[in-house]
């Protein structure tokens, strides 16, 4: 048996605009009552990114049922001779449906058509899946302020589109799928990369959405809000497998089910087990129900027959009748089922109720073991930016179902920083080959791609943009300096690379593609030494990340042990410089407190907290120094405070007790940040506490405290055992 493959799973508010798989369409209809009148023309592109695929099209003539009035002829220039014999909108809804799959809707003004397909799936009884969808004439308003006329005539004018077959159906679903393409670049200018900021751009033109609604094309639930936050109160929650609860039988069953006649011999069907590499197969039987023979069956058969039981007709040992349970149960249920009737395999009903497909627990678990491991796959194969961005946009649902399912936070940050050095890895394997087909030729000395900061000590959040550098053997001569230096123009594509894949620009400016990000091993050591020894505030802006460097990705065993050196040495200097580490001591102290007047918590006019800056970085800033202080070489920073505890002979109380408050500080940033990403918001280190748990609001009161002592717990960890 095969997995289905009737369509992508749904896109979330994650997915980036550069890699969405999306259907742009268009409708001509009798009028502009959503209510009264009826359509006649139904026209759909799909697109991936900004790729229009021209050869996919949906382009169909359909029978309205009532006299077309000519003013609306005059428009599209249908007529009721030209619908006469051409099939209801019943008929197509049901293709119209396939074609967009999961797929978002992409239309100018698309809620007229969404409205005009909902109103007429209502009335003739045929069922219709609301799609997500983007409008460009609402993006248009709100990413131009100002805008004369969004008519699909001036947006087309605006970015170069050249209409062909204007009021057919087709003709403006392929124009609108070309002002879609163009407007890309203006987007991405804007910071709008996924699916749920541009749907939140398109929210914005308020005017206009108030206009839609008033003429009835589509209307917002009362009392609910913009915006649905998923809960923030993981941890307080019982763990439970959030797989299970979000996926239904037809999303994992195999299909079509392999089957055999009932007269067929044992021996037959268990060939065709084998072949297959499955564990039943459905016996069908021309009078009677269809049966079931699993491979215990054939077990069972072999023992009680011995060499005979090849001939053994399998209508005879089958069971009949399948237990089934429909496509769309979702699987805790169908677990459930399983279990009450002792079964390995399900079969799986279509909504007409024939047997569509098979369930299998090692389905379940093929399913649940590949859907971690499916984004390494996916980067491992990636080959264009767009295809990292979808590794990069599955990052928020992977760290929802881990933390779902009680992995705590810490661990969850170690997971993103390895997809993120794993980005950041595959960024400079598609950079190096891009050089050499170019005719720059390979690399032209060993050298190492390093990841700063976060994703350098295992603890990444979900807003992290670049922290990179490059460190290159010291027998490299070239000039560092020049654009066109191999190690300028491969710096500069993996940064251009990770950008256009969702890991934005640091905004301090530290990656490799800047000249002081990238150096000779023998010029680092350098830097670090003036670092040292000329340490100031301004200077050391972006140094301190800096000691958290990891190499992401290396030319060779050689360039590891530059990475590994760089660390080693550059710590070392560090270490033996007073000033240095007063001064970086004195920076994660002075961080502000978000603790005010009698203990109460400061919040900004949205009620969040910015616990990133307040709260987490002073305790990652602090382990970070004491660490160098006392030489201990661990990435991660609770390890760094345990092992600095224990050089300097203070307590492994205090120790862990602060790298508690620094695991419960990600989680409550993390799910904030879940929730933002899922609403279309830019995720970012604030928090709005108004959404917590009493539990976890004492608890983040208690660590506030403890935080605005870390002053004196760095002071004290810096002293000379």
């Amino acid at each position: 048996m095969t997995p289905r493959t009737s369509g992508e799973a749904a896109a979330g508010a994650s997915a980036p605009l550069i890699a969405l798989d999306t259907v742009v369409l268009d409708t001509e209809t009798t009028g502009l009552d959503v209510r009264q009148d009826r359509i006649i023309q139904i026209g759909a592109v799909r697109m991936h990114g900004a790729d229009i695929l021209e050869s996919e099209v949906f382009d169909v003539i359909v029978n309205p049922g009532i006299p077309i009035p000519p003013a609306s002829s005059r428009v599209h220039g249908l007529s009721d001779a030209d619908v006469a014999g051409r099939p209801n909108v019943a008929e197509v809804l049901d293709g119209l449906r396939d074609f967009i799959g999961n797929r978002v809707v992409i239309g100018h003004s698309i809620n007229f058509d969404l409205a005009m397909l909902r109103n007429e799936a209502h009335r003739h009884g045929v069922h219709w899946k609301e799609p997500r969808w983007l409008d460009v004439a609402l993006m248009s308003v709100a990413i131009t302020p100002g805008l004369v006329s969004p008519s699909l005539d001036n947006l087309a004018l605006t970015h170069g589109v050249q209409i062909e077959g204007r009021h057919t159906a087709l003709g403006d679903a392929l124009a609108t799928a070309g002002v879609y393409a163009g407007m890309q670049p203006r987007l991405l200018g804007k910071g709008i990369r996924t699916l749920g900021e541009a749907e939140n751009l398109g929210r914005s033109a308020t005017t206009l959405v108030e206009q839609q609604q008033g003429v009835g094309w589509f209307e917002r639930p009362a009392g609910k809000p913009d915006f649905v936050h998923t809960a923030i109160e993981v941890g307080s929650q019982r763990a439970i497998d959030s797989f299970l609860y979000r996926q239904r039988l037809e999303d994992v069953m195999s299909s079509p089910p392999i089957t055999v006649d009932a007269g067929a011999s044992l021996y037959e069907a268990a060939r065709l087990m084998a072949d297959k590499g499955i564990g039943c197969v459905i016996v069908r039987q021309a009078d009677g129900p269809h049966g079931i023979l699993t491979e215990r069956d054939v077990l069972r058969v072999l023992a009680d027959k011995g060499p005979e039981a090849g001939a053994t007709l399998v209508g005879t040992i089958m069971t009949s009748p399948v237990i089934t349970a429909q496509g769309d149960t979702f699987l805790y249920r169908a677990l459930g089922l399983m279990a009450r009737r002792n079964l390995r395999y399900l079969g799986v009903r279509d909504e007409h109720g024939d047997l569509a497909g098979v369930f299998t627990l090692r389905t379940l678990l093929r399913e649940r073991a590949l859907s971690t491991l499916t984004v390494g796959d996916q980067i491992a194969t990636a080959t264009r930016p767009r295809e990292l961005a979808r590794v990069q946009s599955a990052l928020p649902s992977l760290a929802s179902g881990l933390i779902s399912d009680g992995l705590n936070a810490q661990a969850v940050g170690a997971v993103i920083a390895a997809e993120g050095r794993a980005m950041t890895a595959r960024a400079a394997e598609i950079a190096e080959g891009e050089l050499l087909a170019a005719g720059h030729g390979p690399p032209p000395a060993e050298y190492a791609l390093l990841v700063l900061g976060s994703a350098g000590r295992g603890e990444s959040l979900l807003a992290a943009d670049q922290d990179n550098a490059l460190v290159i053997d010291d027998d490299y001569h070239g000039d560092l300096d020049s654009e066109e230096d191999w190690f300028s123009r491969f710096s500069t594509r993996v940064n251009e690379i990770l950008d256009r894949a969702g890991v934005h620009y640091c905004r301090g400016g530290v990656m490799a593609k800047n000249r002081p990000w990238r150096r000779t091993h023998a010029d680092w050591l350098r830097q670090a030494r003036i670092w040292a020894s000329e340490p100031s505030r301004q200077g050391l802006a972006n140094v301190d990340i800096f000691f958290d460097l990891a190499p992401a990705y290396v030319s060779s065993a050689k360039a590891t042990r530059l990475a590994d050196s760089l660390r080693l040495e550059s710590a070392h200097v560090a270490r033996h410089s007073p000033d240095l580490l007063r001064m970086l001591g004195e920076d994660a102290a002075a961080r502000y407190s978000q603790l005010g007047m009698f203990g109460r918590i400061r919040k900004d006019n949205g009620g969040r907290v910015d616990l990133k800056n307040g709260a987490l970085l002073p305790l990652v800033s602090g382990a970070r120094v004491v660490a160098l202080r006392h030489g201990t070489f661990a990435h991660t920073t609770p390890e760094r405070l345990r092992q600095a505890a224990a050089v300097a002979g203070r307590s492994q109380a205090d120790a862990a007790l602060l790298a508690d408050m620094h695991g419960f500080l990600m989680r409550l940033i993390l799910t904030q940040q879940i929730a933002d990403i899922e609403a279309g918001l830019k995720p970012g280190g604030t928090v709005d506490v108004s959404r917590l748990s009493q539990r976890d609001m004492d608890r983040l009161r208690d660590a506030l405290q403890h935080v605005a002592l870390v002053r004196n717990v760095v002071r004290d960890l810096l002293q000379v055992p």
